[in-house]
């Protein structure tokens, strides 16, 4: 368990505690239900000819890698990894509330507050993410960086400004050396994008930063999930509070005060469509492991 230090957020069904969270601050323990949730160098292969973006994102499921067909295969729970920021931490805390009472599945919350890929000098996330699936390896891995990199990168004694050309090809470099890590190390990938913000100036620079990742997953054939349609009211705008469950005449909370994280409702929301496309790809490669039955055809 990290730091008692970290935020406590309680929730029921109709209400949420909160402390107002500042950029890079971490959600790391929850109740939901009542039941506590706890939580080489750089390289640049070359770039595969990928199916489209959009048949990419909108799979309802992938092809199971080795690894995860062995997993299944041996009847072993799928370990599943979630790399980022504070933003990451939220990410973990939807995927493990949804698949935290599913035996097969273990969700293991690797992110790192206040890191990004313009703080190389702070945290390499590349040595970061070696050493921990060294000491413990995942089946899936679930990235999600960028609310801390709206800023310039000060790299070999140059600068280079946001968006800059330098700037997204040392970004570039740095996300593709990790993608290409965990694909070696043979775990399914995936990345999650960042939702609509209520500063209008940091959200153009967020949406900036979408498209930019959205763009180089699309390249390294990694499915992108988009949280931003999950993120707005029905005219597009920042939403703080979802609309009501079906049954429920009360809207939810959705954003904590500071206007970038969500509440735990939130990311089970904005994390709903991967869980459910997880699942998936493990029964199909169950299916596909499952022996034949006596004499049907091999």
């Amino acid at each position: 368990m990290r730091p008692a230090t970290r935020i406590l957020l309680l929730l029921d069904r109709t209400a949420v505690l909160f402390v107002g969270l500042g950029v890079g601050a971490a959600i790391s323990i929850s109740f939901v239900g009542g039941e506590p949730v706890t939580q080489a160098q750089a390289v640049s292969p070359a770039l595969p000819s990928p199916p489209s973006a959009a048949a990419v994102n909108h799979r309802r499921s992938d092809p199971a890698t080795p690894r995860l067909a062995a997993a299944v295969a041996e009847h072993r729970k799928i370990e599943i990894g979630v790399f980022g920021d504070s933003f990451g931490d939220g990410i973990w805390a939807g995927l493990y509330n949804q698949l935290r009472r599913e035996p097969d599945f273990e969700v293991r919350q690797l992110s790192e507050r206040s890191t990004g890929f313009t703080r190389y000098r702070s945290l390499n996330i590349l040595d970061d993410v070696r050493a921990k699936i060294d000491r413990d390896p995942v089946d899936i891995a679930v990235l999600s960086f960028g609310a801390n990199d709206t800023q310039g990168i000060f790299h070999e004694g140059h600068g280079n400004a946001y968006m800059s050309e330098g700037w997204q090809r040392i970004v570039t470099e740095r996300a593709t050396a990790v993608v290409a890590l965990l694909r070696a190390r043979g775990a399914m990938v995936y990345w999650v994008g960042l939702p609509r913000m209520r500063d209008p100036a940091f959200d153009a620079d967020i949406q900036r930063m979408n498209t930019f990742y959205a763009d180089r997953m699309a390249a390294l054939d990694v499915p992108y999930i988009e949280t931003l349609p999950l993120s707005v009211d029905e005219h597009g705008q920042y939403a703080p509070y979802l609309p009501p469950e079906p049954g429920e005449s009360e809207r939810r909370l959705a954003r904590t005060n500071d206007g970038i994280h969500m509440t735990i409702p939130a990311y089970i929301r904005v994390t709903q469509g991967l869980t459910d496309r997880i699942r998936r790809s493990v029964a199909e490669a169950r299916a596909e492991a499952a022996p034949a039955a006596p004499g049907s055809p091999s």
